[in-house]
């Protein structure tokens, strides 16, 4: 069996288990343009959200949760990525909140395919199962609107616990979650980001695997590692070919 051994499973969440129905700063663009005097080209607007998000980031770590919280966090970030392109005065904290309460739902996420068949078949396994995710206090609002909720054991979300991927104390956490005794080594990570996802749960004793189709060809990873998407994984682990 491929998994033998492995007694707990974990996924990340966002470009794992979920997709964006649209890329964020689509999504932006889109409300932004029911705001007269909008101007913006979606090359200029993608840049400035990759750039705020990562310097929100690193200047208020986890959507902000030990200083301005998390709804200030990303009403900064659509206020820095947005505001040039609007007139001065624009509600742009009414635009930022209106962003905020959509992606609380389906309208902006959609299940990863091949997320329903692979969880289907390690419940067959009789596998702990759970969530560890950098995400802020939407996520089981989300996981539920989109049908996930109740396939998990667990739900393990930075923004609650305190502390981040790749930190090691989220993924001990999430073993401590467990109604089952379980080891790091009979533990299985899954997730899209070598640093957070691989590197993290391998730091902390666990197993780990990719979903990043574009990692395909990074030579400094072991290639068994990388799967294109989660039906990719699923054959694997069918065709017991999958090696950890």
């Amino acid at each position: 069996m491929s998994l033998q051994g492995i007694k707990l499973v974990t996924f990340d969440v966002t470009n794992t288990l979920l997709n964006f129905r649209m890329p964020p700063w689509h999504y932006y663009i889109t409300i932004a343009k029911s705001y007269p005097g909008f101007k913006g080209a979606t090359d200029d607007i993608k840049a400035k959200f990759k750039h705020n998000f990562k310097n929100m980031w690193i200047e208020h770590p986890n959507f902000g949760k030990n200083t301005i919280q998390w709804v200030n966090w990303w009403r900064e970030v659509v206020a820095l990525t947005l505001k040039d392109h609007l007139p001065a005065n624009t509600n742009i904290k009414g635009l930022a909140d209106k962003v905020i309460e959509e992606f609380r739902t389906d309208k902006c996420w959609e299940v990863s395919q091949g997320s329903d068949r692979l969880i289907s078949h390690l419940r067959t396994l009789d596998l702990s199962i759970g969530v560890i995710s950098n995400f802020d206090p939407r996520l089981n609002e989300i996981l539920q609107k989109v049908g996930l909720l109740d396939k998990f054991d667990f739900i393990l979300a930075s923004y609650e616990f305190g502390h981040c991927k790749p930190d090691k104390r989220i993924f001990v956490k999430a073993i401590d979650l467990c109604k089952k005794p379980v080891k790091p080594s009979e533990s299985l990570h899954i997730g899209d980001d070598v640093q957070k996802d691989y590197e993290g749960a391998r730091a902390a004793g666990w197993h780990a695997l990719l979903i990043n189709k574009q990692l395909e060809s990074e030579k400094k990873l072991n290639q068994s590692h990388i799967f294109k998407d989660l039906n990719d994984l699923i054959v694997n682990i069918e065709q017991n070919k999958l090696k950890l």
